[in-house]
This record gives structure tokens, sequence and C-alpha cells, in this order.
């Protein structure tokens, strides 16, 4: 299991966000909001330290979910796992909280 996952600049399209996106101790990833509000547009990660990564990605938060939930569990898992975008979308926007 991976320790870490990174979400490549290249598909990340927020403003003044040019570098790679990367996400540690994550215990939860589901599309939709943290309270369970589902949506097609966004997908949640949790941490261990209790941070939420909410994330939009335009009608494609469950295709985008199971690629961060692959990558997180990949076997034999390495220190950091790279999110492959199969779905030509881009991250729109970025939340932490």
């Amino acid at each position: 299991m991976a320790n870490y996952i990174k979400i490549k600049a290249a598909d990340v399209n927020v403003a003044n966000q040019t570098s790679d996106v990367l996400i540690g101790g994550i215990v939860s990833v589901a599309q939709g909001l943290v309270n369970g509000g589902g949506s097609v547009d966004k997908f949640t990660i949790m941490t261990e330290s209790g941070n939420s990564y909410l994330l939009t990605t335009t009608a494609k938060g469950k295709e985008w979910a199971n690629q961060v939930i692959s990558a997180v569990t990949a076997n034999p898992g390495g220190v950091m796992s790279i999110v492959q975008n199969s779905t030509g979308v881009k991250v729109t926007a970025m939340v932490v909280a």
C-alpha cells in the first residue's frame, strides 16, 4: 500500500497550481462530499491527520475516486503511487480542510 499518492501537474487545471500534488496518509476516498452527499463532479480524500481534500472534476468524480483508490491500494505498493488519469478530465478545483 502506498504511503503517498501523486497527481501530476498535467492533470490539474487550478489557478496558480503548477506543481504535482502529493497527498499522504490516506484513510478514505469517496465520490462526493465528506458528509456523504453525492456529486458526479467531486471526490474527497481523507487523511489520517484529519485533513480532507475536496477535488472537483467535471462529471468524473467517480472515475477519479476509483483511480485514487487503485493508486493507494497498489500491490506491491511503493512509497508513492501516481494516480493515472485515464478520464481526459483534469482536476479543476481543490479545497483542503
